[in-house]
């Protein structure tokens, strides 16, 4: 499951500008991929793009897996649907996005389905 990570749930007082620096870097060292939020899923789609909500993907499918625990990756191989893998999904598409040199976004609203597009 992901979770959200909202700055102000470790202190109130936290910002983004003060750790801005930091996701930039583990998208620079190719560790991270940052996709952000697109208010609306109209083109040009970097017009609605948010600065401050993104989410942050593995560079490396193989490698988020391998931080999974023992019983998680056993799930995995055997196939079992109950185990949700649309994480592997929405991070092997950004990896291929990313590669392809597109730059991924997300799209996501009450009552809608997220969207997941390439950059226009």
């Amino acid at each position: 499951m992901v979770e959200k990570f909202v700055f102000t749930m470790l202190d109130k007082e936290l910002k983004f500008d003060r750790y801005e620096n930091s996701f930039l870097w583990l998208k620079d060292a190719g560790v991270a991929l940052p996709v952000y939020k697109v208010e609306a899923p109209v083109i040009p789609l970097k017009a609605s793009k948010s600065s401050n909500v993104f989410r942050l993907f593995s560079n490396d499918t193989g490698l988020l897996t391998s931080a999974y625990p023992a019983e998680t990756k056993l799930e995995l191989i055997n196939k079992n649907s109950e185990v949700n893998n649309d994480v592997h999904f929405e991070n092997a598409v950004a990896q291929q996005l990313t590669a392809n040199g597109l730059e991924p976004y997300f799209c996501k609203k009450k009552n809608m389905v997220d969207l997941d597009m390439e950059g226009l």
